[in-house]
């Protein structure tokens, strides 16, 4: 006799294993693609933000005072120069609030301080009296014969000579720091004799701006369901 059309029970609770048995896999390819791709997209996006952060940084650091550059911590400091030029004579035995350079030297300096031999990176980050680093500076306009008249803005002297008589232009000190996965920024908190602290540094703008997000000491995967 033939048996009528149709499934027994047995057939059907073997179709439904089976089925589900590739449900789960179909599933699990799909979760892991979806997360590797997710994966890929967030390595990514740190890279470029590492990338940017760190091309910022390189290019301020080709401008440090010579010895400046300082790590603590999490923490990465310099003396910024944005200019230089020579020096035509220097107070160095007797304290002075004037001397004389030469020209050129952009009115647009006027407030930097004058660094001459920093020889130590202690000496650079101490404003003392003799010191490497001046009080701040005003420079006048060049005279006929190309000679810029330095005056300070109370007197100081230099510990030594520079060798080559040159003296370069700095800035306030710059910091970099990492602080819960996050790259900040700093400026305009003065020279410090040991290096501050995220903590000891400013908090808000524009003291602080924020550089790059998401930082991470290593990469863990978040697997979202």
């Amino acid at each position: 006799m033939r048996r009528a059309g149709g499934f027994t029970l047995i057939e059907l609770v073997v179709v439904i294993t089976v089925m589900g048995i590739l449900s789960v896999g179909a599933v699990s390819f799909i979760t892991d693609a979806s997360d590797g791709y997710a994966n890929t997209v967030r390595r990514t996006e740190l890279g470029s933000t590492m990338r940017l952060a760190a091309e910022r940084v390189t290019r301020e650091l080709r401008n440090a005072l010579p010895n400046s550059v300082r790590v603590a911590g999490n923490c990465l400091e310099f003396i910024p120069v944005e200019g230089g030029s020579a020096y035509l004579n220097l107070p160095v035995s007797i304290a002075s609030n004037a001397f004389d350079v030469a020209a050129p030297i952009d009115a647009a300096m006027n407030g930097t301080r004058v660094a001459v031999f920093p020889d130590s990176t202690s000496a650079v980050y101490s404003l003392t009296d003799p010191g490497v680093v001046s009080p701040p500076a005003a420079f006048a306009a060049p005279d006929a014969s190309n000679v810029v008249r330095v005056a300070l803005a109370t007197a100081h002297r230099f510990p030594f000579e520079s060798p080559e008589r040159r003296f370069f232009m700095v800035r306030s000190p710059i910091s970099y720091c990492v602080d819960q996965n996050r790259l900040w920024r700093y400026q305009n908190y003065g020279f410090n004799v040991t290096q501050p602290t995220v903590a000891a540094l400013p908090t808000s703008m524009p003291g602080r701006g924020l550089i790059g997000e998401g930082l991470t000491t290593a990469f863990s995967p978040v697997h979202d369901r």
